[in-house]
């Protein structure tokens, strides 16, 4: 490994900042990227406050790092909202917030590094459990932007075989962090002004509830950052804490998907 310089996004957030403290106490030097301060002090991290969706401080960012480092080991894309809202009754402004902030920064930014990269050198995309089943009701916004991520990664990976980057996509589960109490007062919020789900949606109260009580710590993401780091041959993908119940009603045909949440959500 000719450096150990790793560039972080998200790095303020629940996952983020447990993989940034494992990433410096095994001797990385980590540029962290995130919309709020950080409170880490340590003489191998840095911190740019940055919104990725923003072109000027986006290009400011780049020309930083370049000014810092002329090569990374790795980028690890871990900024990202969540959304829990209807396709119906959502706005087109929520949807295009959510898409540049969990697939178009991750995009802007692996594009403007990859020059910094060489071989051997690492992508690690945060996809989730979403990208790989059938979507739900009202979580359309959120399976989007993964299954954009999810695809956007494979084809990622497929060019970057040819400069010898590995890319990896995490496909996790639920993990306990502020997204899940945010998941919460949107899934609040969508119940007290829709007009057309108010009987679907506060059925789904007792399931949404069920599922994140199951969160997972996010120490479990940490771990799996350091290990992809340094395995010779990471894999493609991998899979974490993913839901036993979202795997059983993606094993059945879509129809029988689609009259299951018909007659059980209701």
């Amino acid at each position: 490994m000719s450096s150990n310089y790793v560039v972080l996004t998200g790095a303020n957030g629940g996952l983020g900042r447990n993989t940034t403290l494992a990433l410096l106490n095994n001797n990385y030097q980590v540029i962290g990227i995130d919309i709020a301060p950080s409170n880490i002090t340590h003489s191998n991290y840095t911190h740019y406050v940055c919104d990725l969706t923003n072109d000027a401080q986006r290009q400011e960012l780049i020309t930083n790092i370049k000014n810092q480092t002329n090569h990374i080991y790795a980028i690890i894309n871990l900024a990202g909202i969540f959304m829990m809202q209807s396709i119906i009754e959502g706005s087109s402004k929520d949807l295009n917030k959510i898409i540049q902030v969990n697939f178009f920064s991750m995009y802007y930014l692996n594009k403007e590094l990859i020059e910094l990269l060489d071989n051997n050198s690492r992508i690690i995309n945060m996809s989730s459990e979403i990208a790989i089943y059938s979507p739900q009701p009202f979580m359309g916004y959120y399976a989007i932007t993964k299954k954009m991520v999810d695809t956007y990664s494979d084809v990622l990976r497929r060019e970057c075989n040819y400069l010898g980057i590995k890319v990896v996509k995490i496909q996790s589960g639920s993990m306990k962090t502020k997204m899940l109490t945010k998941a919460d007062s949107e899934y609040q919020e969508m119940l007290n002004n829709t007009k057309y789900f108010k009987s679907p949606l506060t059925t789904m109260k007792y399931m949404m509830d069920r599922e994140i009580t199951k969160n997972a710590n996010p120490n479990l993401i940490a771990n799996l950052m350091l290990k992809i780091l340094k395995v010779k041959k990471p894999k493609i993908r991998y899979r974490i804490k993913n839901s036993k119940a979202l795997r059983f009603m993606n094993a059945l045909p879509e129809k029988m998907q689609d009259n299951i949440y018909k007659k059980v959500i209701k």
